[in-house]
């Protein structure tokens, strides 16, 4: 079952056709126009208006929640209450400390396993460790990665956090600071709600630094003209080189190497296939494959890191990590932004 039937809602149900195992039941939306044009275009049997009544009547084994940032809660937790064995939730999962509590708490008390829409990983070149082995065994020792992307920290942030630490081997962060600056309440910015701008510095085992950029000004894909493409990193070692951009494939070089090696690496050609693995690997998951890549075990991290960059700003200094961030110091540091330089939505 799809809850929501927005744009972003039209990438899951596309893919389901060619889906072993698995079809579409019902879709949900407030919106009767909306939710009734889904269900004629992708053959789905059943319509509701009603969340709950929807888990009721269908009692789906999957939920796709493509509903807005910030409505993940009530959503996950109905879910649960109604049986359904895993929640697939659009990025961000969450964007307050007690969001990403609350989720972590409803997957371990209910076992409803929760994943995450960062269907990146499922591109060949991550999902089969190409990068990842390319940064461990081609570049001697990794000591310097630059992240960038156009997009404030929960807009792509979450895709660019959850690559960087696919490509070290899910290692966490042991610290990070950071600096921010603007409150932006225009287009995706009122529900990916973040600092316009933040860069931070984290410092990972292995002596490895990162400097992870979200930013309008940031370098990401050279040539791109969408920010949602924009998505780029760079990785030093003491024998190589690695550069990725998302849709400009990758390249590295080795000492001794004449010339590079090259690689794919593209929204524009991997996108759909990327969203049917991700989608298909869920099904899979539930019938006893291997866990998903977008679990909440390695997901939850992801926004852990991202919101300790927000506590480093909050609270002016580099942190060691683990740390605690609150809801009140979060909208502390919204407001405190908000004074400095604010951006107001349209009336």
């Amino acid at each position: 079952m799809i809850l929501g039937c927005g744009a972003r809602a039209n990438d899951h149900a596309v893919v389901y056709p060619d889906l072993r195992s698995m079809r579409l039941v019902a879709v949900c939306d407030l919106i009767e126009e909306r939710r009734e044009h889904f269900r004629v275009t992708y053959g789905v049997p059943e319509a509701f208006s009603d969340y709950e009544t929807a888990l009721a009547q269908t009692q789906p084994d999957i939920v796709h929640v493509c509903t807005s940032p910030g409505a993940r809660v009530w959503e996950a937790e109905c879910a649960a209450q109604a049986g359904v064995k895993a929640a697939i939730f659009e990025k961000p999962v969450a964007v307050r400390p007690s969001e990403i509590a609350a989720l972590e708490r409803i997957h371990a008390e209910s076992g409803m396993e929760i994943i995450v829409n960062c269907q990146r990983r499922y591109y060949p070149q991550f999902r089969d460790g190409v990068i990842a082995e390319i940064i461990r065994e081609k570049l001697g020792e990794a000591y310097f990665i630059r992240a960038s992307t156009k997009g404030n920290t929960m807009g792509m942030g979450p895709h660019m956090m959850s690559l960087l630490l696919l490509f070290l081997g899910e290692a966490q962060p042991e610290a990070v600071w950071a600096m921010a600056h603007t409150i932006n309440e225009t287009s995706y910015q009122i529900t990916h709600q973040a600092p316009e701008s933040i860069l931070a510095e984290y410092w990972f085992p292995g002596g490895i630094r990162v400097l992870f950029d979200c930013d309008p000004e940031a370098l990401g894909t050279p040539g791109e003209a969408s920010f949602w493409m924009h998505l780029h990193f760079d990785v030093l070692g003491t024998e190589g080189r690695l550069f990725l951009t998302q849709n400009k494939g990758y390249w590295y070089q080795s000492k001794g190497m004449v010339e590079a090696i090259y690689g794919e690496s593209s929204w524009d050609v991997q996108g759909k296939q990327g969203q049917f693995d991700f989608t298909q690997a869920v099904a899979d998951w539930l019938d006893g494959g291997p866990p998903h890549l977008n679990r909440l075990e390695l997901e939850g991290p992801v926004v852990h890191a991202l919101l300790a960059a927000q506590k480093s700003v909050y609270e002016g200094h580099r942190i060691t990590l683990p740390t605690t961030f609150t809801d009140a110091q979060w909208l502390e540091l919204r407001e405190r932004l908000k004074a400095i330089h604010h951006i107001k939505a349209d009336a």
